[in-house]
């Protein structure tokens, strides 16, 4: 509404508007004296005074339930003469409105700065001093009588706070006003702040639609105006939304790096037969995904039932060969006797004799959880985790630490499977071992030509090999095949074998097929194709003319290739039923001058290397 004042205060015209009186007409108001007209509003006809002097002014109106402020605005007619005056009346509460939207803005922009949740409730309480010029703040999460309230920030003098986000329980001292601002904010009786200097205290739900997430409190000497309590309303729901979002936010992110950790477990699981780094891995993400100070897993033995240290993180004095106190023993076989989750919060409250004990008084735990390790219904033993402060876990915490505690005991049943698997093949392996030296003993008691040849050739082959290049994980193949170069022999008549006079032609026709009676004894066992090269191809020469096949150059398998040098060798260097056995000069002649013709002339060049042949 605008009004039109001569000098001497006359309404000279009237732009009605939202008149605060339905009686102020513009009929009803021209011509008349605003003085009289105003007579019930003293301070407001001082500032039109003031005005009509030549100074803008601005006063208050209040018209029944309506409020209204009325800015002053003096008009220059010429140089020192004000004969006109303005007076804007615009009702208060359109002001409250543009008030609250802009503190509103202000507030929803300095939320959006915010990193997580923890960083929101200053910026709240900062509004809240600026704005309305609070004196004490507090942001409680909580939905008593099911929640206990925990205080989550309090600023300025409560007078006793329980620190540490405790439950808040207690009586409130006598302020001269106390105000629920909803129906749905708890009763300030139930909480432990003690407003002694405080004289208004005003309380509202931080909710989210029907979901009650705690409470805001402010305290202010000088109670609040309507306005000011609907701020404070839409204040506790622009932070309860905001709240909401951030936590559900870094629940997500959470979980997300928890299924992340998860899989680093399985891959470390499936890709590893360490159980200690397997453990360690494990241990690192207990420690960091549920945010405690220690961990560690112990092993049970399933005959004894005694207990003991497997792997541990986080300790600080504790060493595991001191042992397992009785009181912590007692905890583990409660996990593994009920197969459950042990879980003490706060020792201060629940166990007080226990933190005098062992680890507890070493490492100064407060909180304790063990949970067991369970896999294919066997127990295996116990995840513990401490903490050195009351630790309050939710249900999802406690969800994950199971679930790592499963990762655990899969993989140490892959470990024991895999450990068993070890075992078993390395008594295959020596069960195949033994049965080959068996049929050795056979044909050395058979050929007394052959009676420590074996030995010795094997030994010197292996040692060539290493210096050809054979790999490690295939000189367990070389060394069978060289174990077995002369098993073919078992085919060759005894009247040829042990003949002590040099044998004729058709003699050695029959000799020459000991390297395929070789291939027909050994092809049919799997584990022994690998070592047929050398029992096949041993007598094979460089230049073609070897048997049984007449393989020639590359074409003869490095391994027996390897070995020709060493049984030539070997068997010159050695007596015969119709020889002496060759000086070792002459042997070493004879090996160079067949290098390029009988033998490979590059394992001839190893071979004088690696045995010191001058």
């Amino acid at each position: 509404m605008l009004w039109g004042l001569d000098r001497e205060g006359v309404i000279g015209w009237v732009d009605p508007g939202r008149d605060p009186d339905p009686a102020w007409t513009p009929a009803g108001l021209i011509g008349r004296s605003v003085f009289a007209v105003l007579e019930d509003y003293p301070d407001l006809l001082s500032q039109i005074c003031l005005a009509l002097s030549g100074t803008s002014a601005e006063g208050k109106l209040q018209r029944r339930d309506r409020s209204w402020t009325c800015r002053l605005i003096p008009i220059r007619a010429g140089e020192a003469d004000y004969h006109r005056v303005l007076c804007l009346f615009t009702e208060t509460s359109l002001q409250g409105r543009l008030w609250i939207q802009e503190a509103l803005t202000g507030t929803a922009a300095a939320l959006r700065e915010a990193r997580d949740h923890e960083e929101m409730p200053p910026l709240i309480s900062r509004q809240l001093q600026a704005l309305l010029g609070v004196e004490r703040t507090a942001l409680c999460l909580g939905n008593p009588p099911e929640t206990p309230y925990q205080l989550l920030f309090s600023w300025g003098n409560w007078g006793s706070v329980i620190p540490g986000g405790r439950p808040l329980t207690g009586v409130l001292a006598d302020p001269q006003i106390i105000k629920n601002l909803d129906g749905r904010c708890c009763p300030l009786e139930e909480l432990a702040i003690l407003a002694k200097h405080t004289s208004s205290i005003y309380g509202t739900a931080l909710a989210v639609g029907e979901q009650y997430l705690g409470a805001l409190w402010i305290g202010r000497k000088t109670p609040l105006d309507p306005l000011e309590c609907q701020l404070v309303q839409k204040l506790a729901e622009m932070a309860a939304s905001a709240l909401q979002r951030a936590r559900q936010h870094e629940i997500t992110s959470r979980r997300l790096e928890r299924l992340s950790a998860l899989h680093a477990i399985e891959r470390a699981i499936t890709g590893s037969f360490n159980l200690n780094l397997t453990l360690h891995l494990i241990l690192e993400q207990v420690v960091s995904q549920l945010e405690v100070d220690a961990a560690d897993v112990v092993l049970t033995d399933p005959d004894s039932g005694e207990i003991s240290f497997a792997a541990g993180q986080g300790f600080r004095r504790y060493q595991p060969r001191s042992g397992i106190s009785e009181a912590r023993e007692r905890l583990i076989q409660n996990a593994l006797l009920w197969r459950d989750l042990v879980a003490l919060q706060d020792l201060a409250q629940e166990r007080t004799g226990l933190r005098r004990q062992g680890i507890f008084s070493l490492e100064g735990f407060l909180s304790y959880h063990a949970v067991p390790l369970i896999a294919k219904g066997r127990v295996l033993g116990a995840l513990e985790v401490y903490h050195r402060s009351p630790l309050q876990a939710d249900e999802e915490w406690y969800d994950f630490l199971r679930t790592l505690g499963s990762q655990a005991a899969v993989a140490m049943d892959s470990a024991a499977l895999v450990e068993n698997l070890r075992r078993t093949n390395l008594q295959l392996d020596q069960a195949y071992n033994t049965t080959l030296e068996g049929w050795v003993r056979a044909l050395d008691m058979r050929d007394a030509c052959t009676r420590e040849h074996t030995q010795r050739v094997v030994e010197r082959s292996l040692k060539l090999a290493r210096a050809v290049g054979i790999p490690e994980n295939e000189l367990e193949h070389f060394r069978r095949g060289a174990l077995l170069h002369d098993i073919g022999k078992l085919g060759v008549p005894d009247a040829i074998l042990n003949k002590t006079s040099p044998l004729t032609e058709e003699d050695w026709a029959v000799m020459r097929q000991h390297p395929v009676y070789a291939r027909e004894m050994l092809e049919p066992i799997e584990f022994l194709r690998p070592a047929l090269p050398i029992p096949t191809a041993h007598h094979e020469k460089w230049d073609g003319t070897g048997y049984p096949d007449g393989l020639s150059g590359t074409e003869i398998p490095l391994e027996a290739r390897i070995f020709a040098v060493i049984d030539v060798w070997d068997a010159l260097s050695s007596p015969r039923p119709y020889r002496e056995a060759w000086p070792a000069e002459q042997v070493q002649a004879f090996i160079r001058e067949q290098a390029g013709i009988h033998f490979d002339p590059h394992i001839v060049a190893v071979w004088e290397r690696v045995f010191g042949i001058k």
